[in-house]
């Protein structure tokens, strides 16, 4: 066997395990989201935990379905815009987004309601700023 076969089958092997590894991942929050979803604690923790769940599910089916089409393997390619327009309209659907997270975490003292509010906001400023680097990041790219 040659080097440059061993060296191209274990890359196929780490890509297999990355994968995979990410569809444990998900397999995970999913879990976690439906026992957060069986507990009664907190007000919202059966809506947060089931809506955890249900995201984590779709998320591994969209990614099962992008690595069947062949398309890129990479999360930025399949979570983050490529264009000017299409960033404009994330920008504004993630700014109502992260202000209906603070709104809901305002209403709330404590719980799974509050906590969520407060992730909704941050995650939505994380969606703004990567999709606004990704996108920067090909225009530099293309020039």
């Amino acid at each position: 066997m040659s080097q440059s076969s061993a060296g191209r089958e274990s890359a196929e092997l780490c890509a297999w395990i990355a994968f995979w590894g990410q569809l444990v991942v998900l397999a995970v929050l999913a879990a976690l989201g439906a026992a957060f979803a069986s507990e009664d604690s907190a007000p919202g923790d059966y809506a947060c935990g089931l809506l955890l769940s249900l995201a984590a599910i779709a998320l591994a089916f969209m990614r099962l379905k992008t690595r069947f089409d062949g398309a890129a393997a990479d999360w930025g390619s399949f979570l983050l815009v490529d264009d000017m327009a299409n960033l404009l309209a994330v920008i504004v659907a993630f700014t109502i987004l992260g202000l209906g997270g603070l709104f809901i975490a305002a209403g709330f003292d404590h719980g799974g309601l509050h906590d969520a509010g407060v992730a909704l906001f941050a995650a939505s400023g994380l969606a703004v700023f990567l999709s606004m680097k990704h996108v920067f990041d090909a225009l530099d790219r293309a020039h």
